[in-house]
This record gives structure tokens, C-alpha cells and sequence, in this order.
């Protein structure tokens, strides 16, 4: 329950069908809704993916641009049309990379957020803790750690590390079962672009591309795409095809999450 802009109450269902859209429309997507309270993912995916398609649309504008001109050179003798062409092309090269630096700066952090939510309300339904006494500092404390994907359990102690904590805690909940079959592969994809592109910026160090392109070969074949220079990778872009496949997981994720809540929490 909230309040609309004019003081009065609404029900999750009615601000789904004022904003139009069909992201959390079904029963079992509002289980995974539930635990985040009154953080709206319905309406932040909605932002999402109007930003997605909107940078779609340049990019397409763009290309066509280029094209037009790269059309003049071929049937014109204006030599100083080669210049034009040659500079839109490196331009477009700056710009494709703006364009992936927003897109996972927008994508990796609501995909953390997603499960940091997921497994905190997801503990926030489970009694258990260590000990006898539950409300002793080591017991919460230790409970805490266990419930945040931002740590994995190894034998050497608790250790930082986000994707491998997801699927821990996903395999320790019984959710992974219910999971998209390539969530690992996806997870490390997003981060480790992220985590490259946001501390390095558009042309990474030398070693650092060259490292990127054992992440590229790992994952599937059309989710990254690079440019070159001296035959040599240059700057790495995420493809359309890697960014629908993360908005299709964000919804998988949230459908299986709900039948996971719902059978397990409300069973009929």
C-alpha cells in the first residue's frame, strides 16, 4: 500500500495498470516484488528499458548518418569528404563506447541491487541462526554476512566476491534449480565489463583488453564486440544481444524468485 501524488492509497495492482506496463503483472512476479517493500523494481525496470530503447534509437541515428556520408564519398570526387567520413568513424567509436559505459552503469548495479534484495528478504522469512542465543552480536552478525551476496564462503574464511555469493546462497536457498541455466555466465559477463569499463574508462591499458578478450571467448560469441587498432583489441563494447539477454534474465529472475517465495513461504 502507497500513497498516490494526491494523498490517497493504492494498491501495488492499481500502480501497475496506471503505469502501463506488464513487468510485475502476474501474481507470482509480486512474491519477488514483496521482498523489497517499498522499493519499486516495477518502475525502475520501466526507466530501464525506456533508456535502453532511447540509446538504441541514437545509435541507430548514428549509423545511418555514417552510412550517408560513407554513400557521398563513394559518388563524389570531393576529396574532403574522406576526411568527414574518417572522422565520423572514429567519433562513432567514442560514441558506441559512451553508450555500453552507460548501459552497464545502469544495468550491473540494478542487477546487484535485484539480488542483494532477493536473498536480504528472502533471510528476512528464515528463523535459523547459530548459537543458542539468537540475539547475541556473533549470531546477527554472522546471519548478516550470510544473507549478503557480496561475500562466499570458502575454507580459507569469508572472502569478498558478488557472482560466486549469488550462487552460493541460490544453491543454499534451493532457488537455483529454478534459475536461468547460464546465471553464472551472465553474472560474470555484466561484472567483469563493469568492473573494466567504469575503473578504466573507454581505452583500457593494453593488458587489460588483452585479458578482456579471455571474458569475451568465455561467454556466448555475440555478447561482446570490439574494435582494433594494429590488429590489436582496441575498445570493447557489449552487443544489443548481450543487453537483451540481461533484460530477458532480470525477468527470468524475477519470475523465479516468486514461484520460489511463493512455494516455499505460501504453499496453497
Amino acid at each position: 500500500m502507497t500513497l498516490d501524488g494526491c494523498g490517497r492509497a493504492t494498491s501495488r495492482s492499481t500502480r501497475r495498470a496506471d503505469e502501463g506496463s506488464h513487468v510485475f503483472s502476474t501474481p507470482v512476479e509480486d512474491y519477488t516484488h514483496d521482498l523489497f517493500g517499498d522499493d519499486n523494481l516495477q518502475a525502475q525496470l520501466i526507466a530501464i528499458k525506456v533508456f535502453v530503447a532511447h540509446s538504441r534509437r541514437i545509435e541507430d541515428a548514428e549509423a545511418k548518418e555514417i552510412k550517408e556520408i560513407s554513400d557521398r564519398v563513394r559518388s563524389s570526387e570531393d576529396e574532403s569528404l574522406i576526411d568527414v567520413h574518417i572522422e565520423a568513424l572514429e567519433a562513432s567509436v567514442y560514441s558506441g563506447a559512451a553508450h555500453s559505459a552507460a548501459l552497464v552503469g545502469i544495468l550491473a548495479p540494478f542487477v546487484e541491487n535485484l539480488f542483494t534484495g532477493i536473498f536480504r528478504g528472502i533471510g528476512e522469512k528464515e528463523d535459523d541462526y547459530l548459537g543458542r542465543e539468537p540475539k547475541c552480536k556473533r549470531s546477527i552478525y554472522s546471519r548478516q554476512s550470510f544473507w549478503d551476496p557480496h561475500f562466499t564462503y570458502t575454507k580459507e574464511g569469508v572472502k569478498a566476491g558478488f557472482v560466486e555469493g549469488v550462487m552460493q546462497l541460490a544453491e543454499a536457498t534451493r532457488l537455483k534449480e529454478r534459475m536461468p541455466s547460464d546465471s553464472r555466465l551472465v553474472l560474470e559477463s555484466l561484472f567483469e565489463y563493469r568492473n573494466a569499463m567504469l575503473h578504466n574508462g573507454f581505452e583500457w591499458p593494453s593488458q587489460r583488453r588483452a585479458a578482456f578478450s579471455k571474458v569475451a571467448a568465455k561467454a556466448n560469441a555475440d555478447w561482446f564486440v570490439c574494435s582494433s587498432i594494429n590488429n590489436e583489441p582496441w575498445i570493447w563494447y557489449m552487443s544489443d544481444i548481450f543487453i537483451s539477454r540481461i533484460m530477458a534474465f532480470i525477468d527470468e529472475v524475477v519470475v523465479a524468485v516468486g514461484e520460489h517465495v511463493k512455494s516455499t513461504y505460501h504453499p496453497t
